[in-house]
């Protein structure tokens, strides 16, 4: 595969960066995964954490290409779910840590994407936003009703307020799925918090992410960094990764940046995942549902 890489991470005005993001690679496939602890609820770094862990694991112990990108995304959200309810119920008191997920599994020239929250997922081509997911948010909801503006969604009082999360309660989440969606030479794939998307006009983040001239990892960091800036001085976390297909081979080692950067606050130990056999048997399981979930629908 020839693509080139960036990531980069900022703890603007909070005192602990929450963020979290992850970049994986095989010969065959990428994985990109982001994710934002909510700040509302009690450690929501560790939320992030484990869902990177699970990420990890899960892309380093599976067969490539993967056969089900759905199922495996599936898979990665309900056992990240899972393992973050785990980690609350451990604690004393217990708590209830939540999370934003945003995944892009990339293979076959292809792109498939899961998200649940308001962290962003957006597919641009030749300067402007090809595709772009939807936020799991409470403003989200009312500007497609009509009931708001997309300006007034930007400075509503519930604009933090997300509908959709992993963590937080018992019952599976509810990830939306997209793809896959075809690549083409020079498309940017960026994954990144509302830190980041929040504080930067989309039309020219398109453009200057689709400026081949410089490096993608440069302009990265260089929108992370103006962002931060815009929003002083009340700067949410500001994190973005970011892929350019088919510009450049690489041959990249699987990379891990989900330890994030800008924060001096020890990571204490993260929930022991669950082994490579409840895995297996979680992604069969979620198979089996979306096999009988297609064969009523042809009912």
């Amino acid at each position: 595969m020839k693509y080139h890489s960036g990531q980069c991470t900022l703890i603007g005005n909070r005192s602990l960066n929450q963020d979290r993001c992850l970049i994986m690679e095989s010969p065959d496939s990428v994985l990109l995964a982001l994710a934002d602890g909510m700040g509302g609820h009690p450690r929501g770094e560790m939320a992030a954490q484990v869902l990177m862990n699970t990420c990890r694991k899960s892309f380093l112990t599976s067969r490539k290409p993967i056969s089900s990108p759905r199922v495996f995304l599936s898979g990665l959200m309900d056992m990240a779910h899972r393992s973050i309810l785990e980690f609350g119920r451990d604690q004393q008191p217990p708590i209830e840590p939540r999370t934003t997920a945003t995944l892009c599994l990339i293979q076959d020239g292809n792109a498939y994407w899961a998200h649940a929250g308001d962290s962003r997922i957006y597919l641009l081509r030749e300067g402007v936003i090809a595709h772009r997911t939807a936020d799991h948010s409470y403003v989200e909801q009312l500007r497609q009703q009509g009931v708001i503006s997309a300006a007034q969604a930007a400075t509503h009082r519930y604009r933090n307020y997300v509908t959709r999360c992993l963590g937080g309660i018992s019952n599976r989440p509810v990830a939306e799925f997209s793809g896959p969606f075809k690549l083409q030479r020079d498309d940017v794939l960026m994954l990144c918090s509302d830190g980041f998307w929040g504080a930067l006009q989309e039309r020219v983040m398109a453009q200057q992410l689709s400026d081949i001239s410089q490096p993608l990892n440069q302009l990265i960091e260089m929108l992370s960094n103006r962002a931060a800036a815009n929003s002083q001085p009340e700067s949410d976390n500001v994190t973005a990764i970011g892929l350019r297909w088919g510009t450049a081979p690489v041959n990249l080692k699987p990379a891990d940046f989900s330890m994030a950067l800008g924060d001096n606050t020890p990571m204490p130990d993260t929930p022991e995942l669950p082994s490579d056999k409840a895995l297996e048997e979680a992604i069969n399981s979620l198979r089996g549902a979306v096999i009988e979930a297609t064969h009523k629908s042809k009912l």
